[in-house]
């Protein structure tokens, strides 16, 4: 009885040989150094028409009243807000007339609850710009916010200064009811001139009463005034210790990868094309 025949095998032509690899690579060897040469020489030749960027920050305080503690005349986000949709297009409008080459402004909040920072990101050769454009950006953010701080002072002082005005009108009124019982006081008999003294010593502790409070009110006044502050620029387009962005270095190595990259696929899509001509039948 014959055995069944084992089944036979097929070679896989299509198993990919390091060997053969490595031999088209040695091949193409010249195909790979020259595009990746290229692509590294270009990949220079970019970096060093980069120019070096520095970020520019200038910082203001907003406007706060004090009242025990300090508040807020607007929250940093409605600054920001009125920055953005509108102080930092008119200044970039005006200072630049809509270019793109106008340095761009981003604001943000910073630090404490009542902080903003402006960033910019610019050559050294334009610091200049920077400098002016943030300059006139505080500017207009401290008129917008004047008026709002003086109103909220206002309304912070308004309490105070009726009650200093309504103390110094008792004041007065005592004053004369005191003048008055010192002239009496000589006139009159030894019973009823005691009774005037007396009243003489009830005006005066109420009259120092209502001097001191009269001194906290003005004490308190003063402290409001002290306290408050207005639209404050801290510091003006500082520059950042290091250049931002894509370095030169980073740009380099990059085009190196790249380079080898685009090299390993030319030198096997050469191959390919070699081979493809090779294989082509020739015209009879």
């Amino acid at each position: 009885m014959n055995e069944p025949a084992a089944p036979q095998t097929r070679p896989y032509e299509d198993e990919i040989s390091l060997y053969e690899l490595w031999d088209v690579l040695m091949r193409r060897l010249p195909v790979l150094l020259g595009v990746a040469v290229v692509t590294v020489l270009l990949g220079v030749v970019y970096a060093l028409m980069q120019p070096v960027e520095y970020e520019y920050r200038s910082g203001v305080d907003l406007p706060r009243v004090y009242s025990e503690e300090m508040i807020n005349v607007v929250s940093q986000d409605m600054a920001i807000a009125r920055l953005d949709d509108v102080l930092i297009p008119e200044q970039r409008d005006a200072l630049f007339g809509g270019e793109e080459r106008g340095p761009r402004v981003r604001a943000s909040a910073h630090g404490s609850d009542y902080s903003l920072i402006l960033q910019s990101t610019s050559t050294r050769e334009a610091a200049e710009h920077v400098a002016n454009l943030h300059e006139e950006i505080i500017t207009d953010l401290a008129e917008w916010l004047t008026p709002r701080f003086e109103q909220s002072l206002s309304t912070k002082l308004s309490p105070l200064d009726n009650r200093i005005e309504v103390l110094d009108e008792q004041i007065a009124v005592l004053e004369e009811d005191l003048d008055t019982l010192y002239e009496r006081l000589g006139q009159e008999g030894d019973i009823t001139g005691l009774i005037v003294a007396q009243q003489i010593g009830d005006l005066r502790r109420e009259l120092a009463e209502l001097r001191t409070q009269r001194v906290d009110a003005r004490s308190d006044r003063e402290t409001v005034e002290a306290m408050s502050r207005d639209t404050e620029q801290t510091f003006l387009a500082g520059e950042s210790e290091d250049p931002v962005g894509a370095g030169r270095s980073l740009i380099v190595a990059l085009s190196v990868v790249l380079g080898g990259m685009l090299g390993l696929f030319a030198a096997f899509f050469s191959e390919f094309v070699s081979n493809a001509r090779s294989r082509r039948p020739e015209p009879s």
